[in-house]
């Protein structure tokens, strides 16, 4: 469990870097909040590719060597974006790093489910805590470093963590053995007998597309946004979405502990997209700088925190032996979110020349999120035994 979680925080110290050192890298490279936001995406845009494989790989190979190959990856992809001497070549090192990112989804969650089946909900929720704290960590620190030293430094940094993490991660290989992937405790693979109705990966992946495109507006403007529309310094700015991506630690766990509730698999995330359209409303409308910093935690607890119990509800109802694969394909989709919604809606927020118009396009997006769940989702299986 904890070097799961600490492989999703060194991952998402790396991937949220773009966001927590937009102002420099503007400055740097010229780019436009249309730019910023494309390059955000290039991270999500390689998860996506990468996720259906490396799941596959995973259920493979089993978790060590796909989340050590991953962790790898990340820090040389940190070292291009590090050494970038132009926009393109930052760009480049994004891809890749975002290519390596979805190799750490699939090893994470099997070796979860593996063990975990009976708080499948809270338990991959406390393993996916990883993400944000590894954003709450970039938003306090990388802006300090950059300004300390420059952001070259900070985002080599991100590169030194994932290469740490991957040198700690040994002790993974005596936990899910290479050619068994996840198991019970009677040797039967985690999971289903039958496969699940078509119906349930299209209304879960339609979830997570609307979802992560609305978390990573969050992740990838607000600080931008802070600094341009609100008048915050950018250390300031930072410390906001620090403060987000920290309730959104605390959100993870109680989505994850509320969606192992009897009848509640699902309904925790229909409760999360109405919080998070709450959240994302409440920017649009504006207020005065004091209110932002409950309603960026109100915000991430929701908009960010949906993840832990979203992975839950595709373990226990992916078929026995396909946790990651099934966790990679749905991640594909969700990625995809991740990669559309940002750089969209920053063009329609340039051109309306209004933050309110993100803000209130990403609100909605977490509004159709709970809505499709609600309608096209089958009902919740029977738990499984406990293992």
């Amino acid at each position: 469990m904890g070097i799961s979680l600490a492989a999703l925080g060194a991952a998402a110290f790396a991937g949220v870097s773009i966001g927590a050192l937009a102002p420099d890298l503007k400055a740097a490279f010229g780019f436009s909040r249309t730019e910023i936001g494309m390059v955000s995406a290039l991270v999500t845009l390689g998860a996506s590719i990468a996720s259906r494989p490396m799941g596959r790989l995973t259920d493979r190979l089993g978790p060590y060597r796909v989340l050590v190959a991953s962790l790898a990856a990340i820090a040389l992809g940190s070292l291009i974006q590090a050494a970038a001497p132009a926009g393109w070549v930052l760009m480049i090192g994004t891809l890749f790093l975002g290519f390596a990112y979805g190799g750490i989804g699939p090893p994470t969650n099997v070796a979860v489910a593996g063990r975990m089946q009976g708080g499948i909900g809270f338990f991959m929720s406390v393993k996916q805590a990883g993400m944000p704290i590894g954003s709450f960590l970039a938003g306090l620190v990388l802006p300090s470093v950059a300004g300390w030293l420059s952001w070259r430094w900070a985002l080599g940094l991100t590169g030194v963590v994932a290469v740490a993490i991957a040198l700690g991660s040994r002790p993974l290989r005596r936990v899910v053995s290479i050619d068994a992937g996840a198991r019970r405790s009677d040797g039967r693979p985690a999971g289903r007998s039958e496969e699940p109705p078509r119906r349930t990966w299209i209304a879960l992946g339609a979830f997570g597309f609307l979802m992560a495109g609305g978390q990573w507006c969050f992740l990838s403007y607000l600080v931008l946004y802070l600094h341009e529309g609100r008048g915050f310094s950018h250390a300031a700015a930072g410390a906001v979405l620090a403060v987000g991506t920290a309730c959104s630690v605390v959100g993870r766990v109680v989505w994850g502990w509320l969606s192992d509730r009897p009848g509640w698999r699902s309904r925790s995330l229909i409760v999360a997209s109405v919080l998070a359209t709450l959240g994302c409303g409440l920017l649009a409308v504006g207020m005065p700088q004091p209110l932002i910093w409950p309603v960026a935690a109100l915000t991430g607890a929701a908009l960010i925190g949906w993840n832990g119990a979203f992975l839950g509800v595709i373990a226990v109802r992916a078929r026995a032996g396909t946790v990651g694969r099934a966790s990679g394909t749905v991640m594909t989709i969700v990625f995809a979110g991740a990669v559309a919604v940002p750089p969209l809606f920053g063009y329609i927020s340039q051109a309306a020349n209004t933050w309110a118009v993100l803000w209130g396009l990403a609100g909605g997006c977490a509004a159709l999120a709970g809505l499709t769940l609600k309608v096209f989702l089958p009902p919740d299986p029977p738990p499984l035994t406990a293992l």
